[in-house]
């Protein structure tokens, strides 16, 4: 099997290149830096590319997985609106077509688990998708993507697989957010404060989770939208204790700022993943599991002094 990646350095599309590798996939890697492709293999074409530009020969290849994005510094910023469709939304587009015109016979695209309107139940691909409350300009241009892909892909007998992602988690992400900023601190020995009472709940999913998901959908050749998340809202203040735990930190140093549990939660919509388990089989890990998951491949020493995988 063949599969081209776009967006080859990014900590998710890294992941997803070293696993199906070792699957014994060729893979075509696009980058614009080719040289900060980590993965070495005969079975490895790297080619220099970024979203606007021609898609390279990549004949007949099985698929397509679209990694490639454009995330604002500022979320909040409408200047960067214009931008976040000209990539985000045209760009895959653009790739898509030219994918179609080489015969490439699939089509993945990552979207966001983010673009559903906040419910105190878990969303499932059905749920109303209204994306105003943070980041708008860049997730609408991932929902507007997701629209107009799965459009192409029916008039044009292209299959089109759209993951909405969770929040990934996992060995070889980039420093910043909160899961890296817990590891760091407490396996250096200093304290976190959580904010807001640890009202703030997010869906997290362990990086090899949605790797095995896209995977599998390419596998069983099944198109539509699949949420890939964990199926569990976890508040941070949960997330800090077990990282904690896991790393042998005293409990002591998780501070709580505020009530704990009074008032409405915030963050982002919790994912129903019944589809994906059902129709690809799959079973994401618990947060405690993944995190086990990555102490035992990299002792999560990847933030300590400061450094970070990327």
């Amino acid at each position: 099997m063949q599969l081209v990646v776009t967006g080859a350095t990014g900590f998710l599309a890294s992941r997803l290149i070293g696993q199906a590798l070792s699957k014994g996939y060729q893979v075509i890697a696009l980058a614009r830096d080719p040289d900060r492709v980590a993965s070495k293999s005969s079975r490895l074409q790297i080619e220099k590319w970024s979203i606007g530009d021609a898609l390279p020969a990549v004949m007949k290849a099985d698929a397509i997985l679209h990694l490639a994005a454009y995330i604002p510094a500022d979320l909040t910023d409408a200047h960067q609106a214009a931008k976040c469709f000209e990539v985000n939304t045209n760009g895959a587009l653009r790739v898509a077509m030219d994918a179609a015109s080489q015969g490439v016979k699939r089509f993945v695209f990552f979207g966001s688990g983010q673009v559903y309107t906040p419910a105190p139940v878990p969303a499932s691909e059905t749920s109303p998708a209204f994306p105003v409350d943070r980041a708008s300009y860049y997730l609408a241009s991932k929902l507007s993507a997701e629209i107009c892909l799965l459009a192409f892909g029916t008039a044009n007998a292209m299959p089109v697989t759209v993951l909405r992602l969770a929040s990934v988690y996992g060995p070889g992400m980039h420093g910043s957010g909160m899961v890296p900023t817990f590891i760091r601190a407490l396996g250096s020995g200093r304290s976190v404060a959580i904010r807001d009472g640890g009202r703030y709940r997010v869906d997290l999913v362990f990086v090899d989770d949605v790797v095995s998901l896209a995977l599998e959908a390419i596998e069983k050749e099944k198109a539509g939208v699949f949420n890939a998340g964990s199926g569990y809202g976890c508040t941070s203040l949960e997330a800090a204790q077990i990282v904690a735990d896991i790393l042998g930190a005293d409990p002591n140093l998780v501070n709580v700022d505020g009530e704990r549990g009074n008032g409405s939660t915030t963050g982002f919509a919790t994912l129903n993943v019944a589809k994906a388990a059902e129709q690809l089989g799959y079973s994401p890990r618990a947060f405690r599991e993944g995190i086990e998951a990555w102490k035992a491949e990299t002792g999560l020493a990847d933030f300590r002094n400061g450094s970070a995988q990327g």
